[in-house]
């Protein structure tokens, strides 16, 4: 039986520990495609929407007390932006060339992507830079 406990307590620890670190690995992502942008010039596409992708799932986790308080949860939000994504895709990088080298312009589509894609108008979230 206590072993029972020792193996439940190690499995909640180690979720608890992947879903901190995802989260933390989300926030960062759109920040290191910036930075990337201004070190080498130019960012792909592709990586670009990548770290937007997880940059809102970041600001959902963010909010997940907000959420939780209004009847929602971050799976939600996760999910909304899911079904919105492909609509914002389009409007957002219809004309977006595959490398996108100039940093203030990969600041400009990620501001549009965001406010897009954000599934709910409430959330808090900081600016891009």
């Amino acid at each position: 039986m206590k072993y029972l406990v020792l193996i439940v307590a190690l499995a909640a620890a180690g979720y608890y520990y992947l879903e901190r670190t995802r989260a933390q690995s989300n926030a960062e992502a759109l920040a290191l495609v910036i930075a990337e942008s201004k070190r080498q010039g130019e960012v792909d596409l592709f990586e670009l929407k990548a770290a937007l992708t997880k940059h809102v799932y970041a600001i959902c986790d963010n909010n997940s007390t907000m959420l939780l308080e209004s009847d929602r949860s971050v799976g939600d939000c996760e999910d909304l932006h899911d079904s919105k994504h492909m609509q914002c895709d389009e409007a957002v990088f219809r004309l977006a060339p595959l490398t996108i080298t100039d940093s203030d312009e990969v600041v400009d589509y990620a501001k549009r992507y965001v406010r897009c894609a954000l599934p709910y108008e409430d959330l808090t979230y900081q600016p891009i830079r």
